[in-house]
């Protein structure tokens, strides 16, 4: 299946800083679909495909099949003097796009002097190895972190939204997102001011044997609160 990539220049994300991000998927089922084998979407625990950011990748495609176009060069062309970073992606596991395609994009936004921060599910493929460089291993928990890393990848996990820190099983420390940190604790840092999640940006974190974990925020998450 060829994958296709909707892109904004411009985006309203608190969290993430106005920056270039992609959305991977022309439609709702074509973006769940590189998402196959997550336990999240199995079990719609998935905050990104079920809940808001699914509204508006709804409302993306619905322009797309009206002609509305959401290429990368405009999105690049149109971005925020203060981008500091691309998002692959706000839905869609990115690995799935056609891969000369996301290497062109890659090396354009790093040419760009802008770093792509960027997650995969699917980081045991062989075939998206060369995506270490690139993307965090996204692990649906600190055992799979553990193995992430003793992969190579830098690595991300979901924890309990009561996370404030701990260990992996194999003594790695995790550490919450600095970000979703910094908001509990009353503060404003976005991802575009941080960028620690990127492989260049965590080679230290790396040797200190450490995770970045995102407090689970999906609909079954709420649902517990």
């Amino acid at each position: 299946m060829e994958v296709t990539g909707l892109w904004l220049g411009t985006t309203k994300n608190s969290k993430t800083g106005d920056v270039p991000t992609l959305w991977v998927g022309a439609t709702r089922e074509e973006s769940k679909a590189t998402c196959e084998g997550c336990s999240l979407l199995d079990s719609k625990g998935c905050y990104a495909q079920f809940q808001t950011p699914s509204f508006a990748h709804s409302a993306m495609e619905k322009a797309h099949k009206r002609g509305k176009r959401y290429t990368f060069e405009a999105a690049m062309a149109t971005r925020r003097i203060g981008a500091k970073m691309a998002r692959f992606a706000a839905i869609g596991d990115p690995s799935r796009i056609n891969h000369p395609i996301l290497r062109r994009w890659i090396g354009a936004v790093t040419a760009a002097g802008l770093r792509p921060i960027g997650y995969t599910h699917h980081w045991r493929d062989p075939v998206n190895a060369w995506l270490r460089g690139h993307f965090m291993a996204s692990a649906d928990n600190l055992t799979e972190a553990d193995e992430a890393l003793d992969a190579g990848w830098a690595a991300t996990a979901v924890v309990p939204p009561t996370f404030t820190g701990g260990t992996t099983p194999k003594g790695r420390k995790a550490i919450v997102c600095p970000a979703i940190a910094a908001q509990r604790a009353g503060r404003k840092l976005t991802c575009n001011q941080c960028r620690m999640c990127h492989p260049s940006s965590t080679e230290a974190i790396r040797h200190r044997l450490t995770v970045i974990v995102f407090p689970d925020h999906g609909p079954k998450a709420r649902q517990r609160k």
